[in-house]
């Protein structure tokens, strides 16, 4: 049943990787930095030393994996077309909506990279290499992530045009970098004025 895999999706993203491991160093996230529970928070809190930086790395990988999982799994639930891409939005509302959480999550940033490259190795892989590329040029988070996802429905686009995606996943992925910039609204306007400071 769809209802299964969209269910699946949004526990699995519901689970909050970056609280759960500040917790594990007595810290909780939502009162430290930015207050926000994702990898970029998490690396300003807790990244300093090596326990630091492994925990930081933990949590980018569980937030990826947990979005690439819920497209992976969704087609053993449900044999409906959009399983996957559904069960991927899904765990991408699930991080920024947590039910454990009372609904405050992240800003969906590393699951949404997870989604991609669920849909498409190709295209996820290029806009992971974007992001990576741009923060470890300017060290600044928000730009990488903003740029990633401004050029991830762009690259599923043109990938479509010789390679079949259905077109719902288009729309999914477009509806998700929309939210992704959404969410950065404070990054933006900081951004603007020139306050947005780099990670060291």
């Amino acid at each position: 049943m769809l209802i299964s895999a969209l269910l699946m999706g949004y526990l699995l993203g519901s689970i909050p990787a970056g609280y759960v491991v500040s917790r594990l160093k007595g810290i909780d996230l939502r009162k430290e930095g930015s207050g926000n529970i994702g990898f970029t928070n998490v690396f300003r809190v807790i990244g300093q030393g090596r326990s630091g930086k492994i925990l930081s790395a933990l949590v980018l990988a569980w937030d990826m994996g947990k979005g690439y999982l819920a497209v992976w799994f969704a087609p053993h639930l449900s044999s409906f077309p959009m399983a996957s891409i559904g069960a991927g939005f899904a765990a991408f509302l699930g991080h920024l909506f947590p039910v454990w959480l009372r609904f405050k999550g992240g800003k969906g940033v590393a699951v949404g990279l997870g989604v991609s490259l669920g849909v498409s190795l190709v295209v996820g892989t290029a806009v992971t290499a974007i992001w990576v590329i741009v923060f470890a040029v300017t060290r600044i988070s928000s730009v990488a992530a903003l740029t990633a996802f401004f050029f991830l429905p762009l690259l599923t686009a043109f990938w479509m045009q010789n390679n079949p995606l259905p077109s719902l996943d288009l729309l999914y992925l477009a509806v998700m970098s929309i939210l992704v910039w959404l969410r950065h609204h404070e990054n933006l306007l900081r951004l603007i004025r020139g306050e947005e400071h780099p990670i060291r």
